[in-house]
């Protein structure tokens, strides 16, 4: 099928996706590689590994993941799918901010993974509008969790609000907002209170706004 309608080749990514958000980085490295020719699905496969490596503390592989990633940012198969209104070059620069944010956080580099996870922001920013959106989750997220690492509350607190402007009813912004409130000695109860509300129904327990 996607040989013969190339647009619908996110389909393809979204279970890997959907483990990374959970962060099950075993079960992300267990995934087989996708088929050779389906370049923007195989990019997207080395951006959830090398993420899972820099979790797992093995920048070694994160970062040879990260260079498998980068050829296929600009391959014909991938620039296609911008003819088509479907943003894939966008996409995975976005996912290579990220993974050079996540190796960098693994180093300790928190000032560097910002800057990373700030770029990654700006781009998604800058996505055409749809639902679902075009990336699978807020980078505001891990932009305010790294401000938070890094001992910058306020501004992640800044982040997290920005990010509840836009999706006002996002479980994992609140988390954040209330991690940020709460290292700031400010006042978290009604923030607190829309949590518990949204995340009612959840199974998952969130110690970050990003696993």
């Amino acid at each position: 099928m996607i040989e013969q309608f190339p647009g619908v080749e996110f389909f393809n990514t979204i279970p890997l996706l959907a483990l990374t958000q959970f962060g099950r980085w075993d079960d992300v490295l267990a995934e087989p590689q996708p088929a050779e020719n389906l370049e923007y699905s195989n990019a997207i496969w080395h951006y959830v590994r090398a993420t899972a490596f820099a979790r797992k503390g093995d920048l070694d592989s994160a970062r040879a993941e990260r260079a498998a990633l980068v050829p296929l940012k600009e391959a014909s198969d991938v620039t296609f799918l911008d003819t088509i209104s479907y943003p894939a070059t966008m996409l995975l620069a976005i996912a290579d901010e990220l993974v050079l944010g996540e190796i960098a956080m693994a180093e300790g580099a928190h000032d560097e993974a910002i800057v990373h996870f700030e770029q990654a922001v700006a781009t998604q920013d800058e996505l055409p509008y749809t639902e679902p959106p075009f990336w699978y989750y807020p980078t505001r997220h891990t932009l305010g969790n790294a401000l938070l690492e890094a001992g910058n509350a306020a501004g992640a607190e800044d982040v997290y609000r920005r990010d509840l402007e836009l999706y006002p009813r996002n479980g994992w912004a609140m988390f954040g907002l209330l991690q940020a409130l709460k290292a700031q000695g400010k006042d978290s109860s009604e923030i607190q209170r829309r949590f518990d509300n949204v995340w009612r129904q959840a199974d998952v327990t969130l110690t970050s706004s990003r696993f």
